[in-house]
C-alpha cells in the first residue's frame, strides 16, 4: 500500500472520463473493487509556525498556542482486505481513483500538479496575509511554473513571465486565469512574455478545451505570481502537497508579524483554500481532516478548534471525531480572523458547529 500525505485531494481537478486501472477492468462497471478506489485517511497536523521563516524581521511567536495545517493520507494499491475496511470505516473513506489521478495523469504528474498548487497556495497566503497588515504590492507578472503534457503550444518555458494578454497588463496569476476564461475554445489569444535576461517575446495561441469541460478556454501552463516582496516570508510545508492550507499560512504570518496575540494558548487547526480577494473557498477531505485533528495519530498537541470553510460545513456535520470539537465556518480571511478575536476575549463566534466525540 502506497501514501501520500496531500492537504487537499485533486478532486475535480480534470473531472470526468474512466480511468482503467490494473490491467483492462473498466471501474465505472466494476466500481467496488479495489484497484479502482483509493482510500482517505486522516493525515498528520503540522504546526505552522515551524514552517514559516521571516528574514530581519521582529516576530511574535505565541509562547504556547499553535496553528495547525491538516492533511489527508492518500492509501493506494489497496489490498482486498484494507479496501473492505476503509468501505466499513466512519473515518476512512474509499473515494474513486481518478479524484486523485485523474484521466491521463500519473502519480508523478499528480505529486507536480500539487506541489505546484502548494507553492502558489503560499504565495497566495504571503501577499494576502501582508496586505492585510497594510502592505501595499504589486505583482510583476504570472511566473511559468509548470507545462503540462497537452499543452496547446510548446511556445512556453519553465520560468517564462507572462506580463500581457491581447494588450491587458498581467500582474497577477489570477489575471491570466479570468482573461484565458473569458475567452471561448477555438480563440486565438497574444501572449507577450518576458524570459531569460529580460527579454520581451509575444506569440498568437490558439484556445484549446479544458478536459473537463469542453467549452472552457485551456492553454495548459502552469502560473503563480511573480512579485517583488516587501518582507522576506519562506515556507516549507515538505512533502505536503494541495492548495488549502492557505487560510491557516495566512493567519500564522499575521500573529508572527502583528505584535498582538491572535490565538493565545489555543491549538487550532483549520483547512481551507485561501483566493487572492481573501475569500476561503472548499476544499477536499474535511471529514478525515477533522478526525486528524481531533485525535492526532503521531501524539501531536489536539486542536480544540477547527476552521473550515463555509462550504464544507456540511461535510463537517458528519464528521466522527473521538474528542469534542469547536467547528468554525468561515467565508473569508476577515471572518476567521473576527472568529479567533471572538474566542480569545472568552466569547462565541457568530456560527459554530460543536461536534462530539464518539
Amino acid at each position: 500500500m502506497r501514501r501520500i500525505l496531500l492537504a487537499i485531494t485533486v478532486a475535480g481537478l480534470l473531472a470526468g472520463g474512466v480511468l482503467l486501472a490494473r490491467g483492462d477492468v473498466p471501474c465505472d462497471l466494476l466500481a467496488a473493487q479495489p484497484s479502482c478506489e483509493v482510500a482517505l485517511q486522516p493525515g498528520p497536523t503540522e504546526d505552522t509556525f515551524d514552517l514559516i521563516s521571516l528574514d530581519e524581521v521582529e516576530t511574535f511567536r505565541p509562547a504556547a498556542g499553535s496553528l495547525r495545517l491538516t492533511t489527508v493520507a492518500v492509501a493506494d494499491d489497496l489490498t482486498f482486505g484494507e479496501w473492505l475496511a476503509a468501505r466499513t470505516s466512519s473515518v476512512i473513506e474509499a473515494v474513486p481513483r481518478e479524484q486523485i489521478y485523474p484521466p491521463g495523469f500519473d502519480r508523478e504528474e499528480v505529486s507536480d500538479l500539487n506541489a505546484i498548487a502548494m507553492q502558489d497556495s503560499q504565495l497566495t497566503a504571503i501577499i494576502v496575509a501582508l496586505e492585510n497588515l497594510g502592505y501595499e504590492l504589486d505583482g510583476e507578472g504570472a511566473l511559468v511554473a509548470g507545462i503540462q503534457d497537452d499543452a496547446v503550444t510548446d511556445r512556453f518555458a519553465v520560468g517564462d513571465v507572462i506580463v500581457a494578454i491581447d494588450g491587458e497588463p498581467v500582474r497577477e496569476s489570477s489575471d491570466v486565469v479570468e482573461l484565458v476564461q473569458d475567452r471561448r475554445p477555438g480563440s486565438t489569444v497574444t501572449f507577450e512574455l518576458r524570459g531569460d535576461g529580460g527579454r520581451s517575446r509575444t506569440f498568437d495561441v490558439e484556445l484549446g478545451s479544458a478536459p473537463d469541460d469542453p467549452d472552457r478556454a485551456y492553454v495548459g501552463v502552469l502560473v503563480t505570481t511573480e512579485m517583488d516582496l516587501p518582507v522576506d516570508v519562506t515556507v516549507d510545508a515538505g512533502s505536503i502537497g494541495g492548495p488549502s492550507a492557505g487560510l491557516v499560512f495566512a493567519l500564522s504570518i499575521i500573529e508572527l508579524l502583528e505584535p498582538g496575540d491572535l490565538i493565545g494558548d489555543r491549538v487550532i487547526a483549520g483547512t481551507g483554500q485561501l483566493e487572492r480577494d481573501g475569500s476561503v473557498t472548499a476544499v477536499g477531505g474535511v471529514p478525515q481532516k477533522l478526525a486528524g485533528a481531533a485525535d492526532p495519530a503521531d501524539g501531536s498537541p489536539r486542536a480544540e478548534v477547527f476552521l473550515v470553510p463555509r462550504g464544507n460545513l456540511e461535510q463537517a456535520r458528519g464528521a466522527t471525531v473521538a474528542n469534542d470539537l469547536l467547528v468554525v465556518p468561515v467565508d473569508s480571511l476577515e471572518e476567521a480572523l473576527a472568529a479567533l478575536d471572538a474566542l480569545r476575549h472568552g466569547e462565541e463566534p457568530e456560527e459554530v458547529l460543536r461536534l462530539a466525540a464518539s
